[in-house]
């Protein structure tokens, strides 16, 4: 059996539901570590299958492990903060039960940590259940600065680790719908946390349609043009969304986005990964032509005995959403101008 320190440097908290035996992949990515002064407090949100006997065996084994069993929350951030309570670490890193990470994972936070960081975010790597890679982040996803955290739903719990106090002082994690981690990142953005980023992909995520990142109610909505008449409003979707409009969509992205980016790193808030010297521009060029539908996610709604063209927001509350329509406002001018000029011109 492995013995634990009686102060461990890192916590990691994994909260649980249900997992049974695919837990053990998860365990066994912290178990691999090539750091070994941790502790994982592995938080049983009232779990009714064999989930918690799959934790006390690994427990058995490695007593750098335990289980706690909670009364069900119906969500991860009771059992989160039940862990923060009981984390001993100066530092606590967090993994949800279904993502695992590479064995050099907690070195890596460790070392940014000794520069000063507060909080850490690594790279990503998502696959789904056969072990495809669906995606990888790249630069765009590591660059940091209070008002990225606004826009956009940033830093998977399994990417991040941070000073253990820093989530007490915003008050712990919240329960809702859903973007939990969004809530406590933009939280700690606005108490002036500074976050540090790395390109290093050591967290592997799961991509699947059953998990909660894909069951997120989107309850707000940006509204981009409003219309007398439903079908002026969904004839302007479809020009939206009518391919001789792309290449201008496309121009205007990328002009807003360097536009953006170039007055945000003028300042001391901004994070770039840490080491990365490249050319941010060229970066958000090729992120302006990577390929897909736009606008897909429009919808038309009725609002005052008018019809709204609006974009489903994801965020978690109603303050949440006014501010991101009044940057959004700000900082993409150009497209908002050109979906005015459409909009016009389905107008009568």
């Amino acid at each position: 059996m492995t013995k634990t320190s009686s102060a461990p440097r890192i916590s990691v908290i994994c909260p649980t539901y249900n997992r049974s035996w695919a837990i053990t992949s998860t365990l066994d990515s912290v178990r691999a570590q090539t750091v070994t002064d941790w502790e994982l407090l592995v938080v049983s949100d009232g779990s009714t299958d064999d989930t918690d006997e799959w934790v006390r065996r690994a427990a058995e084994e490695d007593a750098r492990i335990r289980l706690i069993r909670a009364g069900r929350h119906g969500h991860p951030s009771g059992p989160r903060n039940i862990g923060l309570a009981e984390a001993r670490g100066e530092f606590v890193a967090y993994l949800d039960h279904d993502d695992r990470w590479r064995e050099e994972h907690l070195q890596l936070l460790l070392s940014v940590f000794g520069t000063g960081a507060d909080l850490v975010a690594t790279g990503f790597e998502c696959r789904d259940v056969s072990e495809r890679v669906t995606s990888r982040s790249d630069v765009l996803d590591l660059c940091w600065h209070p008002e990225i955290q606004v826009l956009g739903p940033m830093f998977e719990p399994s990417r991040v680790a941070h000073r253990r106090r820093l989530a007490d002082r915003v008050g712990g994690w919240r329960p809702g719908d859903g973007l939990e981690d969004w809530d406590l990142w933009l939280r700690m953005a606005d108490d002036s946390v500074r976050f540090s980023t790395v390109r290093d992909r050591s967290a592997l995520l799961l991509d699947d349609s059953g998990t909660r990142r894909h069951r997120t109610v989107r309850r707000h909505r940006l509204p981009l043009a409003v219309f007398d008449d439903p079908r002026h409003a969904r004839a302007a979707l479809g020009e939206l969304r009518h391919e001789r409009y792309e290449a201008a969509f496309r121009e205007a992205y990328a002009a807003d986005t360097i536009a953006w980016y170039e007055r945000m790193q003028a300042t001391a808030e901004f994070t770039a990964p840490l080491g990365w010297r490249g050319d941010l521009a060229a970066e958000i060029a090729r992120a302006a032509e990577k390929p897909g539908p736009l606008w897909s996610d429009l919808v038309v709604v009725p609002g005052q005995g008018r019809f709204v063209l609006a974009q489903p927001l994801w965020c978690p509350t109603v303050e949440h959403a006014r501010r991101i329509e009044e940057l959004v406002r700000r900082v993409q001018r150009r497209q908002l101008d050109l979906i005015a000029e459409i909009a016009a011109e389905c107008t009568p």
